[in-house]
C-alpha cells in the first residue's frame, strides 16, 4: 500500500512574500515621484514670486530716481522717515509718522494703494499693468512695492572725500558737498491675503537707493 506525499506549498509562500515586497516597492515609488512633483511645482511657484517681487523693485527704484530728477532732491516721493530741510517738505526732523516708518510688519502692514494713491502715500502701489506684460508672468496678485524716504547725506562721505591729503586731487576739500536723497524700497510678489488664500508663496525684497 503507497501513501501520496502531502504538499508542501513553499513555492507559493515565496511567491506571495515577493509579491507583497514588490507592491510596497511600487507604493515607495509613486510616493516618490508625488513628492518631487509637489517640490518641484514649489521650487517654480517661488521662482515666479521672485522674479514678480524683483520686478516691484525694479520698477520703483525707476520711479524713484525718476521723481528725483524732475522734482530735485529731497522728499518727493515715499513716506517721510528722515529729515529734510527745504522748506514745504515738513522740516529737518518732521516725520510722518514713526508707526509707519519702520519694516512692514512681515510685509503685511499698510492697505493697497487707492488708484495707486500720491506718490507719499503710505500705502502699497501695485506695479504698472504694462511692467507686468513685459515680463509676460503668470501671477497669483498683482506685485506691490511701498517707498520710505530716509532723510538727505552728502553724496561724497561714503568715498571719504572731503578730507584727507589729496582730497583736493579727487574732488574734495572746499566747497559744500552735493546732498543725495536716500529711499528704502521693500517689494512684495503679492498681498499676503491672496497668496495665503491660493496657497501661493510671497517674496519680499529689500533696497536701499540714493538719488540726485
Amino acid at each position: 500500500m503507497t501513501h501520496k506525499s502531502q504538499q508542501q506549498g513553499a513555492a507559493l509562500v515565496v511567491v506571495l512574500i515577493l509579491l507583497l515586497v514588490m507592491t510596497i516597492l511600487g507604493l515607495v515609488v509613486v510616493r516618490g515621484t508625488a513628492l518631487n512633483e509637489r517640490m518641484s511645482a514649489n521650487m517654480y511657484d517661488r521662482s515666479l514670486a521672485f522674479q514678480q517681487a524683483e520686478t516691484a523693485l525694479r520698477e520703483a527704484e525707476q520711479l524713484v530716481r525718476d521723481t528725483v530728477i524732475a522734482n530735485g532732491n529731497g522728499w518727493v516721493i515715499g513716506v517721510k522717515c528722515g529729515p529734510d530741510p527745504t522748506p514745504g517738505r515738513g522740516g529737518a526732523t518732521g516725520i510722518a509718522d514713526a508707526t509707519q516708518c519702520g519694516l512692514p510688519d512681515a510685509a503685511v502692514a499698510g492697505t493697497t494703494c487707492s488708484g495707486n494713491g500720491s506718490l507719499t502715500s503710505h500705502c502699497w502701489r501695485n506695479v504698472s499693468a504694462d511692467r507686468l506684460q513685459v515680463a509676460g508672468l503668470p501671477t497669483a496678485g498683482a506685485p506691490q512695492y511701498m517707498i520710505q524716504f530716509m532723510g538727505l547725506r552728502d553724496a561724497h562721505e561714503d568715498l571719504n572725500l572731503g578730507s584727507g591729503a589729496g582730497s583736493n586731487q579727487y574732488g574734495g576739500g572746499g566747497g559744500s558737498a552735493v546732498q543725495e536723497a536716500l529711499f528704502r524700497i521693500v517689494a512684495r510678489s503679492q498681498n499676503p491675503a491672496a497668496a495665503a488664500g491660493q496657497g501661493r508663496s510671497l517674496v519680499v525684497l529689500q533696497s536701499n537707493v540714493a538719488a540726485r
